[in-house]
């Protein structure tokens, strides 16, 4: 078995989408719990910023997602919505899915129409 970081890191890499429009890749990894939300900070800036964004979030170098962590996901989902912006989260190892389906905060869904894969967080979440 692996040992889990006690920490976490996310690195972003900016595309265009299909659409014309502005892309975010987010790379997460390690723990994501309270004390990753200052390691996320630049990430909710930079969507707070973005007009319509496109964010696909990889979650498979994720170790750890607890309640805090699943918080600060929904908090960059809302940040993305409000913004009429779209998020996916893909590349989630079983565990973390496990922890998202057992969570009820989330429907795994078929992507949105311009996502190729991932799981969509629909409004409703």
């Amino acid at each position: 078995m692996r040992p889990i970081p006690s920490h976490s890191t996310v690195t972003l890499h900016p595309f265009a989408t299909a659409q014309g429009g502005c892309g975010l890749r987010a790379v997460l990894s390690g723990r994501i719990d309270h004390a990753a939300l200052s390691g996320l900070t630049p990430l909710l800036r930079r969507v707070a910023d973005a007009p319509a964004l496109t964010v696909r979030v990889d979650l498979g170098r994720v170790d750890f997602l607890d309640s805090c962590g699943i918080g600060i996901l929904l908090a960059l989902r809302n940040a993305v919505l409000d913004r009429r912006g779209a998020i996916a989260f893909e590349k989630h190892p079983p565990r973390i899915r496990r922890v998202l389906e057992r969570s009820r905060i989330i429907a795994l869904t078929e992507a949105p129409p311009f996502m190729d894969s991932g799981l969509a967080i629909p409004v409703a979440a």
